[in-house]
């Protein structure tokens, strides 16, 4: 189950430092985007780095990483072990997540790390995470409904949940999109503290010292107004290390084309199936699973996967049907976010994940809601249910109902996608 709070992982980092400078990120879409972007960055400029993200993808353990590398199985159970019986032996009864966060700084501290990124699990102020008091620079990505049981039912009581991680005199970026009621509510936790100052994205100075340049430019080509906004958080958020740590920044942003290259497993992620697929056919992998990460999405899949070329009169490009794979997790607003996906010709293929490791309290929601929900928005829709844990049927049923080469889409939840990269 989750519990916010501070007071079970601060017994279990009792007397414990950290010796590293954390940048720390919040929000509720983009910041593994944000959080594997500084990291790279940081890697590329050989500074000694590690990266805490939730939830895992594949193994339990390849959420934490040093140097962009994820630890080995060993490594970390051996550290988790050691929480799990500290947590036992006190009477701490700490979760799942927090003993994940103290391995997670621990291993951090063996590593000899120099940077910390931290991605926050859920909120901010009451988050495991918010243990931390060595932040470099405090970051604040796209803020939607999310968690409203947890941090509130409007978007000003969320954003300032998520506005907790801010410190005094640490300066701190907020991505400058957000709804008007989230950065007056940011503002005003970051008078309260006393945080600042605050990075603004669209200075004359990052015009001029990054924007312009070459560099940025060849980075961001072909990105959407999302991954470009993301990737100046991260970079912005790199640059201040970097300051902090007196490092040079006059090469700062050469190292951004390499990063830009390295995607973010499920997180648009073109993937091939070879033995169900062949060997020229891929599929698209995002574990979006809110209603903003769904209109990002579909920003995306019109742009790169709906558009075809119209060979019949050269007119404008045509648009083709789209095949959804989705699970989502219980207590997620299913119509919400298939709204911002499901066009008229689209088809659906309904499934459930598995157990999430070191997670019990995460639930799939039934694949026939998930079907029904469809229903309700295009009632026509060509749907079917895929009752079991088997996301490759699934993806095997999707093929067959798709025509010809159009697109076979898997979304709706980062377990799923874990589901189906594991395999």
């Amino acid at each position: 189950m989750i519990q916010p709070g501070l007071e079970r992982i601060g017994a279990l980092l009792k007397n414990v430092h950290f010796p590293w400078k954390a940048i720390h990120v919040a929000g509720t879409n983009g910041k593994g985007s944000i959080c594997a972007s500084t990291s790279a960055l940081l890697t590329r400029r050989n500074i000694k780095n590690g990266r805490f993200t939730s939830p895992h993808i594949i193994d339990r353990w390849d959420c934490i990483t040093v140097n962009d590398k994820p630890v080995g199985e060993l490594r970390f159970k051996t550290v988790e072990r050691h929480f799990i019986q500290l947590s036992e032996r006190e009477n701490i009864n700490a979760s799942p997540f927090e003993i994940l966060t103290a391995s997670a700084f621990q291993i951090f501290n063996d590593s000899n790390i120099d940077v910390g990124v931290v991605e926050v699990g859920m909120g901010g102020k009451l988050d495991a995470t918010n243990i931390l008091n060595n932040q470099v620079v405090s970051v604040i990505s796209k803020i939607a409904h999310d968690h409203q049981s947890f941090l509130g039912h409007t978007l000003q009581e969320i954003a300032k949940h998520k506005a907790g991680i801010l410190r005094p005199s640490i300066p701190y970026i907020l991505n400058p999109r957000n709804d008007i009621s989230v950065r007056l509510a940011v503002d005003d936790v970051a008078k309260e503290v006393g945080a600042g100052p605050l990075i603004d994205l669209g200075s004359e100075q990052l015009r001029t010292s990054l924007y312009s340049t070459p560099d940025w430019v060849k980075a961001v080509s072909g990105m959407s107004t999302i991954q470009r906004d993301n990737l100046a958080l991260a970079y912005s958020a790199f640059f201040t290390a970097l300051t902090s740590m007196k490092e040079s920044t006059s090469k700062a942003p050469k190292l951004l084309i390499g990063v830009t290259r390295k995607g973010l497993p499920g997180r648009y992620q073109m993937q091939k199936f070879t033995r169900m697929l062949g060997a020229f056919r891929e599929i698209l992998v995002d574990g979006a699973h809110n209603r903003d990460a769904a209109k990002a999405l579909d920003d995306y899949v019109s742009k790169k996967l709906r558009q075809r070329d119209n060979i019949i009169d050269g007119d404008a490009p045509r648009m083709v049907p789209v095949t959804w794979v989705i699970a989502m997790s219980e207590g997620k607003q299913v119509i919400p976010f298939l709204q911002a996906l499901l066009r008229p010709g689209d088809m659906i293929v309904t499934t459930t994940f598995g157990p999430v490791d070191g997670m019990p309290w995460v639930k799939p929601m039934k694949p026939n809601s998930i079907l029904k929900a469809a229903k309700n928005i295009i009632p026509d829709i060509l749907g079917l249910c895929n009752n079991t844990p088997e996301v490759y049927r699934a993806v095997a049923t999707a093929k067959y109902l798709t025509e010809g080469r159009n697109p076979i889409v898997v979304t709706g939840s980062l377990y799923l996608v874990g589901d189906l990269l594991r395999d």
